[in-house]
């Protein structure tokens, strides 16, 4: 027996009815394979010869079907002028993998008046390929939000049956970059256009009439909702001490629950600045991430700082309808999110912050490790101080730090700083056991789950370090992932940041 060869060829038919069969043009791209005796009994080399050779043949064709689409249709405009061939093709960067087609141009008197590389097909700017919606989603969604760039890069030239000549690591790293960039661009234009038509100026602020969110009191559960709630809370505690705690109890019906919070990966340093240089201070890339919940439904937001995301926030409850439901923040006790959440805000009445119980029980752990003298008087302390702040009872943990004896701590500032961070969080630290009763949250455990899934899944691994722009860029497109809107985003370049389950 002789060796064999594979054959694959891959026909582009143009028909005057889209609904016949019958041929009328036909453009082909044909590629052949020769394998010999023992290939061609072994179920992998054979299965790899086919795949090598269509991935060609299908490149082939795509090439030879769009030069030819390119020349029909500079035909069609030339009438009596020339037809060029222009000297550049036309790059694409595909799920097929890399190829290059023929564009053409119409001459009339040494001047160009038909261009298909600009008329045609999207224009391209210097060296730039144009990247499939297929391409983007393999490589972007499936491939850069879940491993290295580098990685994402050999496996699609892998699975394209390109590893030479395929797409570079350091190509596919700027054009995710790009892509990230104008998702993050369109967010912005879409939340001013929102926003300017709901009456606010450039920078956020309203320019209305300022009762008309301001107007009435914050909705909340009835009060006999919460003493009944209270009630059936462990006698632990007074539960009249429990009731004057003065944050309120939202009611969950009406209630759009928004977990906002700054998450930082370590950044790259431009040059190799001097010890005591401006740029040596500056340690890390910066994304603000919010998680908002209203029913079943959610959203995700990302952007590189808590003032720009803030107007998305307020962009998308007005697109949403949300407006007129109170508007829960959880946070982490931050003092300039918290207020830079009720300056935001400040012409929306229905408004209510929570520190977020998971963050104020990892605060006090994290001073007291630094403050008492060893692991075990720290636990010691914690276990008494946190079913205060659990209770709501704010101003008896505070007490209890300030008479804790001093032969118990070894560093006063960090006790101070703790007792400090509980002063100034009192208005958002709720009774989280009469929330518990009344089933509402008390975590932003959700919001905590996006901060891994959007940034640091992806970006806080072995030693990595990112530009300022390359982590906003691949958080946004994570957060495009999770939202559901990659595959309208490639298709359309819209959004229609829109609640979704």
């Amino acid at each position: 027996m002789g060796n064999y060869k594979i054959r694959v060829k891959v026909e582009f038919i143009e028909c005057d009815d889209p609904e016949q069969n019958s041929p009328m043009k036909q453009n082909d791209g044909s590629f052949e394979m020769s394998i010999d005796e023992a290939d061609a009994i072994s179920i992998d080399n054979c299965e790899t010869a086919v795949l090598r050779t269509s991935h060609e043949a299908i490149r082939a064709a795509l090439s030879e079907h769009l030069s030819q689409a390119s020349k029909k249709k500079a035909l069609e405009k030339a009438k009596a002028q020339i037809v060029v061939i222009n000297e550049r093709p036309y790059d694409v960067d595909g799920e097929a993998g890399r190829f290059h087609f023929a564009t053409h141009r119409v001459v009339q008197d040494a001047k160009s008046i038909f261009d298909t590389s600009k008329e045609v097909f999207p224009t391209l700017q210097g060296r730039e390929y144009y990247r499939t919606v297929g391409f983007k989603e393999l490589a972007y969604i499936y491939g850069d939000t879940n491993e290295s760039f580098r990685k994402t890069a050999a496996l699609i030239n892998r699975i394209r049956h390109q590893q030479q000549g395929g797409t570079p690591f350091r190509t596919l790293q700027e054009s995710t970059e790009r892509e990230g960039q104008q998702i993050l661009d369109y967010v912005k234009d879409q939340s001013n256009r929102i926003l300017e038509q709901n009456g606010f100026s450039e920078d956020g602020q309203y320019q209305g009439n300022s009762l008309e969110y301001c107007q009435g009191e914050p909705v909340l559960l009835p009060s006999a909702d919460i003493i009944k709630a209270a009630n059936q809370c462990p006698d632990d505690f007074d539960k009249a001490q429990l009731l004057k705690n003065a944050v309120g109890y939202e009611d969950p019906t009406t209630t759009t629950n928004i977990a906002i919070d700054d998450v930082n990966v370590k950044r790259q340093n431009s040059s190799r600045p001097g010890e005591d240089s401006e740029e040596q201070k500056k340690k890390y890339a910066h994304n603000t991430i919010a998680h908002i919940e209203n029913g079943e439904e959610k959203y995700t937001l990302n952007g590189e700082d808590t003032k720009s995301v803030l107007l998305f926030i307020m962009a998308f409850c007005f697109n949403n309808n949300l407006i007129g439901t109170r508007l829960q923040f959880f946070t982490d006790g931050h003092t300039l999110l918290n207020k830079a959440i009720l300056k935001a805000l400040s012409w929306y009445s229905n408004i209510g912050i929570i520190l977020d119980w998971y963050h104020l029980r990892k605060k006090c752990k994290e001073k007291l490790s630094m403050a008492m003298r060893g692991s075990v008087i720290r636990n010691e302390v914690l276990e008494k101080l946190m079913p205060m702040l659990w209770h709501g009872l704010t101003e008896k943990a505070i007490d209890f730090l300030n008479e804790t004896e001093t032969d118990l701590i070894k560093n006063q500032t960090r006790m101070a700083e703790l007792i400090s961070y509980l002063e100034r969080n009192k208005p958002y630290i709720p009774c989280y056991e009469i929330r518990k009763q009344l089933g509402l949250k008390n975590s932003s455990a959700i919001g905590e789950k996006m901060n891994d899934l959007v940034v640091a899944e992806r970006q806080k691994h072995n030693g990595m370090s990112w530009s300022k722009a390359g982590s906003v860029s691949l958080a946004t497109i994570t957060a495009l992932k999770r939202n559901k809107e990659n595959d309208k985003w490639f298709e359309t370049k819209f959004l229609d940041f829109k609640l979704a389950a």
